[in-house]
């Protein structure tokens, strides 16, 4: 999976992340073993991406107080009665009767977090110099999965500035093996030496300054 970045996304408020929560795991619930869950997470997903990102108006629809309750529910009918499953048009139907479809993203997410939890599964961020191939990918997702214990999804993004290596980001823990974050390294070292330099020795220091500039 590689990851976009969407600039009409926002940070949820506390409150929104709770209630998401809520109908995420009641949603999940509802859907039954572990395959209708994963597709229930992958409906959700592409409901995010291919309605929500593609047509913001309808989003701003579901979200606003002036819209009636039976037109939202009229356009859910619309949207996706006989496309999508019974499970997410009765997530939809309750969440529109209780004011919440402007939730639909936190839901989408909490979904995410709360399956990926139950098949314990760990998402992990991982940031390129460049693209890499499916050869690589499995052998990093393999070198993850034995130090983590648990099955990784990868988050991938392409970052130039790294200029080769990777960082791998595990919820606040990150993993560091790029050139980038070795130059600054190395930096930090000459910088750390040349301090305990002065501070051990300097007057030795100051004449060599003085000899450089002679």
């Amino acid at each position: 999976m590689t990851e976009h970045a969407n600039p009409r996304e926002s940070v949820l408020s506390v409150d929104v992340q709770r209630l998401s929560r809520v109908y995420a795991e009641a949603a999940l619930n509802a859907a039954g073993d572990a395959d209708a869950q994963t597709a229930l997470v992958e409906e959700f997903g592409n409901l995010e991406r291919q309605v929500l990102d593609a047509h913001p108006r309808i989003e701003a629809i579901l979200a606003s107080a002036l819209i009636p309750l039976d037109e939202k529910i009229a356009l859910v009918e619309r949207i996706f009665g006989g496309r999508a499953s019974t499970t997410l048009l009765n997530a939809l139907r309750v969440m529109a009767r209780h004011g919440r479809l402007g939730f639909v993203r936190g839901v989408a997410r909490s979904i995410r977090d709360l399956w990926e939890t139950r098949s314990s599964r760990v998402r992990i961020r991982l940031e390129t110099a460049h693209p890499i191939d499916a050869a690589l990918e499995r052998e990093i997702a393999q070198a993850l999965q034995r130090m983590l214990g648990a099955e990784p999804t990868l988050i991938k993004r392409v970052n130039p500035e790294l200029l080769a290596g990777f960082v791998v980001r595990v919820g606040d823990r990150v993993y560091d093996a790029s050139a980038r974050a070795g130059l600054e390294r190395l930096g930090k070292q000459m910088v750390d030496r040349a301090v305990e330099t002065i501070q051990s020795s300097p007057q030795r220091f100051m004449e060599g300054v003085a000899g450089a500039a002679g």
